[in-house]
Order: structure tokens, then C-alpha cells, then sequence
């Protein structure tokens, strides 16, 4: 039967596990003694190093807890939702996880996220999770219920455990799931500075895996110091890029494309017909071979005081032979070996970014000024930083999916709509963003925007508009038109009534019983009902659906779905002729006519195909 929760994450794990192990299973639980037995000393249920703080149980907890949300569509705030392929979510990050789970599972190319730093700066997000430290100590069991310290060993009493664990209770639920959308060359991003660095390695090393970490990347913000800062002024943050699985033999990163400053330093002062060259010396720092070198004009070459021969002595005369060895224009400078831009590949990324490189903040807020001139936003990452991790993240011959459920003012969804444009790629983008209230004395505010997500769907609107305008000619020569679009959902309820357990009272359950014949809630529209079927049974509301007069077949999964709210034997008979494996109905739809109902469930049946009547 039908009902409101969404994918059971604990469930689909223990089958996962069963598959592999089913001799540790019994009467369905885990028995760790079996386990043992089966793995041997991989197993250890001693102390072992860790990240460990106040709350960490109650996270996991969090994790497997069901959720009876779903999303709601909202085409008003939707752009070109016939033919998008982009989503943006309004709602709790958590509960979007969870309901696009069983539909993205192991689907999602690259995460980027840019999560409150706890700083408590920030107008915009709730960026404060800190506790008070007698908040903290009397959870920690620290205190008693008066605030008298109860522990007489002096080792914690001092801890700032408090400013960091609320950080992490809200951290780890979301990049645990996140880890399950990534596909397994999947890899992801995440923005950070040095107040949450050093936990945030830690909890990604046991999200993720030690081995699985790919860079800890330097980005400088800012080209300027700040004089009044207390000791040493801070002009950089890190992003963190994990794998979802290290592939030794296979790079997860794309290298970058060469900038035309890298190109520059190819030129071509002999008019070789092969092109532009870069001179590279002919000895190295490292090596066994320091013989000198004769060339067939008699000039003798040998390298210098503490170097040796890049090449052999064979390799040399081969490449003199090639026409590869310069002597200067005049034939009497130094010989070097000539390598040619055709010959070499694209860039491997480098730990530390600088700002003239993928942008400061500065240019950030300029560039969303230069979108949304209200001033609406303080802290934007600028476009160019997730670019470049576009660039080495994703593909750019498929269709690759980037999601960031840290949306903020909608800066990824605009980098890779720009990014497409700029390089001809397809990639598609999923944003959540929490429909957090705007200060009501800020810029935003006054500018008409109420939450953060209305800042962002204006501003991926913005963006659309002026790519389209600003590179008519470029897109007009695209094999594929380039999506600007998205479609807008909101996070709510589900669509299906729920059973409530803490009613005890017997006419109470009778009453509830009754209602729950018919499981819809009332108000229910088609377009929420279909996406929250679709997302129950693992589908992408964005899968391709054909229309038909009173229901819809999705090809992909040979899955009918009818919401007519009257059968008959002739619509019955349409449904059965698009060659479904399955169908959804609604119970409804047959009134009291349960002989209907049975000779339709027996005709699909007699063809071999599964109904499921809600």
C-alpha cells in the first residue's frame, strides 16, 4: 500500500549488506559475533581513532529516520518547465536528500556545496550553530541541573567542544546522503574556512573514506589585507574534494583547459613549420648521465655543474636529426630541445587558486551586483571558482548532474549555465536552497525578496536572460539547444494521509481508519500527486513522460500512471495498448463498481502486467 515516507535508508542498506553477508543475519539483525567470525580482524569493536563529539549518536539516528515529505511543484517560479532539465528545490536540505534519494542514488556526477562556516557573521544563513559552554556541559553530563561541575578530573571542563557540535550534528546527516548520490567516479566540493577545517577533514575522512581524499585547495579570496584584523589578516579559504571512489589507475579529476597566458610562452623564432615551440633545456637536476654532447655542427654541449643529460646521447642526435635542437638565431647560443604546443595536453589543477585566476569575493559581489543591483547578497562565491571546479569535475561531452543543497544566492546553477555556454556542454544542475527569511533591514528586503530562495530563482532568472541575449551567435551554432531553464518544487507534505500512532481512543482509530480508505489528502493536485509517485518509485520528476488524454507513460520505466478520477474499459483498454510492465490507479477512479475492478486487474494480469490501485 501506498504512503507518505519516502526511501528507507537503513532498510536498503541492511539488503545491501544481506546480499553480501547473509550467514551474519539473525531473525534480522546483525549478529556482531558472526560478523566477526565472517571478517575476521577487519572487524574492531574496541577504541579506535576517531571523531567523536556531544550529540554524534543522535546524527545517525537523524540519517535513518524516515521522512513523509515530498515535493510540491511550483510553476510559477518555474522557467521553460516543459523543456528543462534543471531543479530547484525550496526547502530543509535534509528532507530534499532524503526524497531525492531512491531517484539519484549513485546518479549525481559532482557535489559542490558552500554550508555555513560557524561564524555567526553572516546575515543571511543562520550561520551561528554554537552552543553556550553550559549548554554544552550539561548535555556532556559535565554540570548538574544547577551548573555545579560534576566531573572532579579537570581534563574537559575547558573543552570547546560547544562551538563545533551543533556544526556537525547538522554536517553530518546531509553529506552521509550526499555521499549516496555521487556516482562511483562521482566527486564533491565543499567551501570552508579555518573555523571548521580541521572537523570537517575529519568527518569527510570517515563520511567518504581517509583514502578517498583528492585535495585540500587553496582559494585566495581577497588581494587586499585587512589592517585592523588581530594578528595575521586572513585572505584565503579551502575548498575540500573528496572522491566517492578513488580509482588508482583512472585521474577523478579533469585537467583545465590552457589559458592563452599559458599559450603565449610558445613562440616561433625560426619559422619552424611545425609551429609555435618552447625552448626546454637540455640538462636536468636529476639523472646518471653527465657527458658532454657533440652535435653535428661541431659545437660541443655539456651541462652545467650539478646537472645531467636530460637525454641519452642516441636520443639527442635523434632529435637533432628532427630538426629539434635550437642553437639561437645566430647558431651560437646554448642548444636547447624544442617542444611544440601541439605536443602538449591540458593542465593538471594545482593546489592553490589565486584570485586573478577564478575570482575574489569582490568580483563575486560585483558580478551579482551586476545581475541584481539591489545589493542583495553578501556572500557569493565568484563565478569562476565553480567554474574551474565544473571544469575538473564534471564532463563535458555528457550529461552530467551537479548538485548543491547549499544554494545560497544560486551561484552554481549560473556558473554552469555560463560554463555550457562558454564550452558547449550539456551539464544540468539540481539547487535546494532553504526558504530562510531575508533581515527585514537588509538590502534584500527592502528590494521585495522575503527568503534567500526567492533571491536565488531571480537571480538563475537573471542570469538565463543574459546569457541568451549576450551570446546569441554562439548558442544559435549548438547541436543541443542550451538549457537556461529550471523547474521550481517546494518541500512539504506528502500527498498521502498519515497514520497517527498516538491515537489510542478505539472511535478515534475507527474515525481514522475510515478517512484512510481514501489514502489522498484532500486538495491533492495532479501535478503533486504524479511527482511524488514518481519519486516513491525511484523516478526523476524530470524523466521523460509522454502524454496522453487522461494519463501519462514514462518509456524509461514501461510505467503507466492514470489519475483519472473515472475507469472505464475503453480508457483501460488505451492503457494496455502503450505495452506497460505496470500501472498506478487510483482506487477512486472505480467508484463501487468492484466488478470493474476485477475484470481490469484480470486483463492486465492475463497480459502480465502489475497494477497498483492507491
Amino acid at each position: 500500500m501506498m504512503n507518505g515516507y519516502n526511501d528507507d535508508i537503513t532498510n536498503d542498506q541492511l539488503a545491501k549488506l544481506r546480499q553480501l553477508f547473509p550467514e551474519v543475519f539473525a531473525e534480522d539483525k546483525i549478529d556482531w559475533v558472526r560478523l566477526k567470525a565472517t571478517l575476521g580482524e577487519a572487524v574492531d569493536l574496541g577504541e579506535r581513532y576517531g571523531l567523536g563529539w556531544k550529540g554524534k549518536s543522535d546524527v545517525f539516528a537523524k540519517i535513518q529516520e524516515k521522512t513523509v515529505e515530498t515535493l510540491h511543484v511550483d510553476r510559477a517560479n518555474s522557467v521553460d518547465w516543459d523543456a528543462t532539465s534543471n531543479m530547484f528545490i525550496e526547502g530543509d536540505n535534509l528532507a530534499a536528500l532524503k526524497i531525492l534519494h531512491k531517484s539519484y542514488y549513485g546518479k549525481v556526477k559532482m557535489i559542490y556545496i558552500d554550508p555555513p562556516y560557524n561564524t555567526g557573521n553572516d546575515f543571511v544563513y543562520n550561520d551561528d550553530f554554537k552552543q553556550t559552554r553550559a549548554s554544552y556541559a550539561a548535555e556532556a553530563g559535565l554540570t548538574d541541573d544547577e551548573g555545579n561541575i560534576t566531573r572532579d578530573d579537570g581534563l574537559r571542563t575547558n573543552t570547546g567542544g560547544h562551538k563545533h557540535s551543533n556544526w556537525l550534528n547538522m554536517m553530518y546527516p546531509r553529506l552521509f546522503l550526499a555521499r549516496n548520490l555521487l556516482r562511483q567516479d562521482g566527486v564533491i566540493f565543499v567551501s570552508i574556512d579555518d573555523n571548521e577545517v580541521h572537523n570537517l577533514r575529519l568527518m569527510m575522512n570517515e563520511i567518504f573514506g581517509e583514502e578517498n581524499f583528492v585535495a585540500q585547495i587553496v582559494w585566495q579570496k581577497k588581494y587586499t589585507q585587512s589592517n585592523d584584523a588581530k594578528n595575521i589578516s586572513c585572505t584565503h579559504e579551502y575548498v575540500m574534494c573528496y572522491a566517492r571512489s578513488i580509482n588508482e589507475r583512472v585521474s577523478v579529476l579533469n585537467r583545465l583547459p590552457r589559458t592563452e597566458q599559458q599559450n603565449s610562452r610558445y613562440t616561433n623564432p625560426d619559422d619552424d613549420p611545425r609551429g609555435p615551440w618552447k625552448a626546454i633545456p637540455l640538462h636536468a637536476r636529476s639523472g646518471n648521465n653527465s657527458q658532454e654532447v657533440m652535435f653535428t655542427n661541431g659545437r660541443i654541449w655539456h651541462p652545467p655543474a650539478g646537472t645531467y643529460n636530460r637525454f641519452s646521447q642516441e636520443k639527442i642526435k635523434q632529435l637533432e636529426a628532427e630538426g629539434r635542437i635550437y642553437f639561437g638565431k645566430n647558431k651560437d647560443s646554448t642548444p636547447v630541445f624544442k617542444r611544440y604546443l601541439d605536443e602538449v595536453g591540458d593542465i593538471l589543477p594545482v593546489s592553490l587558486w589565486k584570485y586573478d585566476e577564478v575570482g575574489s569575493t569582490d568580483k563575486a559581489r560585483q558580478e551579482l551586483k551586476d545581475l541584481m543591483p539591489e545589493n542583495v547578497f553578501d556572500t557569493p562565491k565568484p563565478l569562476g571558482l565553480i567554474k574551474r571546479i565544473c571544469q575538473i569535475g564534471t564532463s563535458l561531452e555528457s550529461n552530467d548532474i551537479i548538485l548543491d543543497f547549499f544554494s545560497g544566492s544560486g551561484t552554481t546553477a549560473h556558473a554552469v549555465m555560463q560554463l555550457n555556454a562558454e564550452d558547449g556542454g550539456n551539464r544540468r544542475w539540481i539547487c535546494v536552497q532553504l526558504p530562510e527569511l531575508a533581515d527585514e533591514k537588509s538590502e534584500a528586503y527592502k528590494a521585495g525578496y522575503r527568503t534567500i530562495a526567492d533571491i536565488a530563482r531571480e537571480r538563475i532568472r537573471r542570469a538565463g536572460a543574459k546569457i541568451r541575449s549576450d551570446q546569441t551567435d554562439k548558442l544559435a551554432s549548438r547541436n543541443v539547444p542550451l538549457d537556461l531553464g529550471f523547474r521550481a518544487y517546494r518541500v512539504s507534505d506528502s500527498n498521502f494521509k498519515q497514520w497517527n500512532e498516538l491515537v489510542s481512543d478505539p472511535e478515534e482509530i475507527r474515525q481514522q481508519a475510515l478517512a484512510s480508505l481514501d489514502p489522498l489528502e484532500d486538495g491533492v493536485t495532479d501535478d503533486d500527486l504524479l511527482t511524488e509517485l514518481l519519486l516513491k518509485r525511484g523516478i526523476s520528476p524530470l524523466a521523460q513522460i509522454d502524454q496522453y488524454d487522461n494519463f501519462c507513460f514514462i518509456p524509461s520505466e514501461k510505467l503507466v500512471i492514470c489519475l483519472a478520477h473515472s475507469m472505464t474499459e475503453e480508457l483501460f483498454t488505451t492503457i494496455l495498448a502503450t505495452k506497460p510492465s505496470s500501472i498506478i490507479i487510483l482506487d477512486r477512479a472505480f467508484g463501487d463498481d468492484i466488478n470493474l475492478k476485477v475484470n481490469l486487474l484480470l486483463q492486465a494480469e492475463r497480459q502480465g502486467v502489475e497494477v497498483e490501485a492507491i
